[in-house]
């Protein structure tokens, strides 16, 4: 029955179809593949890729993940000057698996640094090597290794957790006028912290409910306490061609159709991300942009 999914999608790949252009989220956030990925440029208003991330080329997304990122970034530069988002890993550009994720197979998916300030409350760089690990207090622990020499001057200065300018990232993502944020995986200390800001800053109630429905601490992969991970759900005409979401479908800010279905409900059986990624073998690929 796995092959229902599989050829399903076949029936659906029609002239034309899954060749303008568009980007298709196919399958599930840890088995699927990506058609038509949209390239994250290594830089742009307020995000850049580092170093580390930059040589794995993992940037590729759906156009409404891929857009979401260079809105929320040029959003939180604007509304907290000076600080600059590190954007690390979406998908690869087929898709699929890859040595450093059990999930971002399907264009879905996007790693975030946290912003960071020194001690004066200065506004940092992403780290290029590494992504920095925060405690409780909100103070770095420490790199893993150390950045070249001339990068930052060693190891660098201690890293703060950037409450303020973390929350209006969140912020930012569940705000836009595109993606669907479905989940947004970070420690729960981190989460705390970013929540106590926007109740002392007077944020919207309802926003700070739907933040702290939608954040949360993921039980089975690390503690998220290095890094921002955001998940958005299927967009609806990839829905139809079988991406699909997994886990209760938590916030809904929109009220999208999708063929009948409650968003978060069960699809057939798809086949895996090898078997999805090798139905497009022959079909050109997107020019980077």
């Amino acid at each position: 029955m796995r092959s229902i999914g599989l050829l399903a999608l076949a029936g659906c790949a029609g002239p034309g179809l899954l060749t303008d252009g568009t980007t298709v989220s196919l399958g599930a956030h840890s088995r699927g593949a990506l058609r038509d990925g949209r390239r994250l440029p290594p830089s742009g208003d307020g995000y850049v890729i580092p170093a580390t991330w930059k040589l794995r080329q993992g940037n590729y997304g759906t156009d409404e993940l891929v857009g979401a990122v260079v809105r929320a970034a040029r959003r939180v530069s604007r509304e907290r000057p000076g600080g600059t988002l590190g954007v690390a890993d979406l998908s690869r550009r087929g898709g699929g698996e890859s040595p450093e994720h059990r999930s971002h197979h399907s264009g879905r998916d996007v790693d975030l640094h946290f912003f960071s300030t020194d001690a004066s409350g200065g506004p940092l760089p992403p780290p290029a090597l590494y992504m920095e690990r925060y405690g409780a207090d909100g103070a770095g622990l420490g790199a893993a290794a150390a950045e070249p020499p001339g990068e930052t001057g060693g190891i660098g200065p201690t890293r703060q957790f950037d409450a303020q300018r973390n929350w209006h990232l969140v912020r930012a993502f569940l705000e836009d006028p595109v993606a669907d944020v479905q989940w947004i995986f970070v420690a729960t200390t981190l989460e705390e912290r970013m929540l106590a800001y926007a109740q002392a800053a007077g944020e919207p109630p309802r926003l700070i409910a739907q933040a702290s429905e939608v954040m949360h601490q993921p039980l089975d992969s690390g503690g998220h306490n290095d890094h921002l991970h955001v998940r958005i759900h299927c967009p609806p005409r990839d829905q139809a061609l079988g991406c699909q979401d997994r886990g209760p479908p938590r916030w809904r800010k929109k009220t999208l159709k999708y063929d009948g279905r409650p968003r978060g409900s069960p699809w057939p059986p798809m086949a895996s991300s090898a078997a999805l990624r090798r139905l497009w073998v022959g079909m050109p690929l997107p020019l980077p942009l």
